[in-house]
């Protein structure tokens, strides 16, 4: 999410790169079979859960101050996810492709208190990602196909504080809302749809910037909530 405050000066660019990983646990709901290729029949395959669902997200994002103590930003880049034996519990393994990934959101200046080196705000971001691959198992005469589409809007307040000069840390609460489905499509001819709606998830977050050159900056973040952890760094260029 980077620091819950404005990054930029009004009329100012910023442009740079974000690597995330993290694991999640997702519950799948609402699920329903249906089977085209034969007799038109359809069914219950019941609740399930992904545990341990890995993602990895590489975006370029650009930001830019469009008034003061006011940021919105927009990036886009690729994705991959993984996960493993706990959707059908039969040693089944899921490696999507390279996927695409978008992003965007404002992040605002609330209250600078310059004698504490102190700043307060919050942001708030809406991403959407895909994951596209075959879900395998040595038990399976062939391998199925999986999409996965998920959207994730994340609100947060919290605090900058400049520890020292180059060095600043940022953290604070977070609310995260998901929402997507999972389809299956197996090589006998089923098609299976469940929904994923998660939220209110709240967390916490702690980050810090660190300046690697003359408006250049290297950030680094921790999100820790009750389904999920994510490590995330970037590197971002202001002029």
């Amino acid at each position: 999410m980077g620091p819950p405050r404005a990054s930029v000066r009004e009329g100012q660019f910023s442009i740079g790169t974000d690597l995330s990983y993290s694991e999640t646990d997702q519950k799948l709901i609402n699920g329903k079979w249906t089977n085209p290729n034969a007799d038109p029949t359809s069914g219950d395959p019941g609740g399930r859960k992904l545990k341990d669902f890995e993602t990895t997200k590489l975006y370029c994002t650009a930001g830019y101050g469009f008034a003061e103590n006011w940021e919105a930003f927009l990036g886009i880049g690729a994705t991959k996810a993984e996960f493993g034996d706990d959707l059908w519990d039969m040693g089944e393994d899921f490696d999507s492709g390279i996927g695409l990934g978008i992003r965007g959101g404002v992040k605002a200046t609330i209250l600078e208190l310059p004698d504490y080196d102190l700043q307060i705000g919050g942001l708030i971001q809406i991403d959407w990602a895909n994951y596209d691959g075959k879900l395998d198992s040595s038990q399976w005469p062939a391998p199925d196909f999986v999409e996965v589409d998920l959207t994730g809007m994340q609100i947060a307040v919290g605090a900058t504080y400049w520890w020292e000069d180059g060095f600043t840390v940022y953290g604070g609460p977070f609310v995260h809302y998901i929402e997507g489905n999972l389809e299956q499509y197996t090589a006998d001819g089923f098609d299976l749809n469940w929904d994923i709606d998660e939220g209110p998830i709240w967390g916490i977050y702690l980050g810090a910037l660190v300046d690697i050159a003359r408006n250049c900056v290297l950030n680094i973040e921790l999100q820790h909530s009750s389904n999920a952890n994510l490590f995330g760094a970037g590197l971002m260029l202001t002029y």
